[in-house]
């Protein structure tokens, strides 16, 4: 599947920039669609339609889009909306090298007219305090309608997009739910085969979890009734249901230090249990994701609680009558609500840590500026996510459903649209998430006491509250630290994060007694000063 992945990335990367289009023209985009370079007219006396030069450079995987029915639309359609002939100039950069390549172009001060982002804001806004990059926040009001939508539904985009001179360098990559579902790919799995044979409920909360897990321990004394894979960890689903983290995060108020937390403690004391009963398999934090798919579909292991949804089709052999499926995550009644892994966020969302870049030295700010709106319009999501109708989806019963006649989505790949779990359409426009989720096949998913048939972000969605679901740190103030104090703070987290994995190990396979839980709290502090990291962070927060 990574393979694939380079391959849609590539080709949503290449072809994002073209959107980003900037001009070697002064005029105003409605000044443009009358205005003529060379002053000829056409035949029918009308001037001749402009073509407007832009130069974009960008990080590509080797694949280009040029040649795809999806670009020639966007292109067709970006065309109609200036009302000019769009000539790019591509500059391609390997994306290994694209990250340090930038940052030489962005210095040298001869900056093309558009250039993809870094996946680290820090550089983008380090540019544009010196000058290279345009500041776009002036021209929002009257060429950006559509991105700004995105910024004004987003929390804490004051803090995140913005330099505290109220300056903007970039276009942030935006997300899009209208789905009012704020699913997860990240459910629990069950094989519901063997919970169905022996009238098991499937667990609903931790105690009806650890209920089942004894039931099947007596049914199949060889086995071990819960696993875990490599990722997501196993203490992940507790930190989740408990409501907190193993780091520093935002609980909706302040930052804290999540590993200090009582309720990070109960997690651990549960997994412990299950330990200590024989209930977990001991290899649950060093085998392989191969090591656990033996073991799921020979019988060793029924019980995952927090898994990725796509995963049940592997661990299922139907002629063998191995039937795994899909459920809510347990929760914790104490805590009410459980957050869920990865939600996707409600309405529009923007990114900040990624996006486009404009050069300071482009001749037709406005024009580029126009050009990347246009792609947060629903029209071109439209468009670059579900392509056109009758030939890459149609609707049933009123709904979308992508066109997937061979299985392996070569339609829609060879389209220009991106195949399954990798971002559809062009990189920088907003992602859809109706149009990803949509591409999971679907699973016996439990939830309030019956078996349905969907997908399984569709059950994460219709069975979790979007209210609750939604972990705090999903949507939290983005904090800036200078260089000194960003060094301070990796010196002094990863000492502490490395004595907490170890010491976590310890207690959970009994190495370590959780009675020392305190003085390892005490043992942390002296590793690092934690807190001071996390009251600097604050202090940002109030600024």
């Amino acid at each position: 599947m990574k393979k694939k992945m380079v391959l849609v990335l590539s080709l949503l990367l290449v072809a994002t920039l073209v959107f980003a289009g900037c001009s070697k023209n002064n005029n105003k985009p409605s000044e443009q669609a009358s205005s003529s370079n060379s002053g000829e007219t056409s035949k029918a006396s009308e001037p001749a339609e402009e073509t407007i030069k832009i130069n974009a450079y960008m990080s590509s995987f080797g694949d280009d889009p040029k040649d795809t029915e999806l670009y020639k639309l966007w292109k067709g359609k970006m065309e109609a909306y200036i009302g000019k002939k769009l000539d790019i100039k591509w500059n391609y950069v390997n994306s290994d090298d694209y990250p340090e390549k930038i940052k030489l172009t962005l210095a040298s001060g001869d900056t093309p007219d558009i250039m993809s982002g870094v996946k680290d804001a820090e550089v983008m806004f380090q540019f544009g305090n010196q000058g290279s990059l345009l500041d776009i926040a002036p021209y929002l009001d009257e060429y950006a309608p559509n991105y700004k939508s995105y910024l004004e539904s987003t929390k804490f985009a004051d803090k995140s997009m913005y330099t505290p001179e109220g300056k903007m360098f970039f276009f942030g990559d935006g997300f899009q739910n209208d789905t009012g579902l704020a699913g997860s790919a990240y459910p629990a799995l069950y094989r519901f085969d063997v919970f169905q044979k022996h009238n098991i409920k499937v667990p609903e909360n931790w105690d009806e979890f650890y209920d089942a897990a004894v039931k099947l321990k007596e049914l199949y004394p060889d086995s071990y009734p819960v696993n875990s894979q490599e990722w997501p960890k196993f203490t992940d689903a507790l930190a989740l249901s408990n409501h907190t983290k193993s780091d520093i995060y935002w609980n909706g108020e302040k930052y804290v230090y999540g590993p200090t937390e009582e309720s990070f403690k109960e997690g651990l004391m549960y997994i412990r249990k299950l330990y200590d009963e024989k209930l977990l398999d001991p290899e649950f934090l060093s085998q392989s994701q191969d090591q656990l798919q033996a073991k799921v579909t020979t019988g060793k292991s029924f019980m995952l609680p927090l898994a990725w949804g796509g995963w049940w089709e592997k661990y299922s052999v139907p002629d063998q009558g191995v039937v795994w499926g899909a459920a809510v995550n347990p929760k914790n009644e104490k805590y009410g609500d459980q957050w869920v892994l990865g939600p996707a966020l409600l309405g529009k969302t923007i990114y900040p840590n990624y996006g486009i870049m404009i050069s300071k030295n482009t001749k037709n700010p406005e024009l580029i500026i126009k050009l990347l709106d246009y792609q947060y319009s629903p029209e071109m999501i439209d468009l670059m996510h579900w392509g056109v109708e009758g030939k890459t989806y149609e609707m049933i019963d009123g709904k979308r459903e992508f066109i997937n006649k061979n299985g392996d989505w070569k339609e829609n790949s060879d389209f220009g649209l991106g195949t399954p779990w990798t971002r559809q359409g062009f990189v920088y426009a907003p992602q859809n998430y109706s149009t990803d989720y949509i591409k999971y096949k679907k699973v016996q998913f439990f939830a309030k006491g019956q078996f349905e048939e969907m997908r399984p972000q569709e059950g994460m969605g219709k069975f979790t509250s979007s209210e609750t679901a939604i972990a705090p740190y999903e949507q939290a103030p983005v904090i800036r630290l200078s260089k000194e104090d960003e060094a301070k703070k990796a010196q002094i987290m990863t000492a502490v994060q490395t004595y907490l994995d170890e010491n976590i190990y310890k207690f959970l396979l009994g190495e370590r007694d959780l009675s020392e839980w305190d003085a390892f709290k005490k043992e942390l502090s002296d590793i690092g000063d934690y807190q001071s990291i996390v009251d600097m962070m604050n202090a940002q927060v109030s600024k």
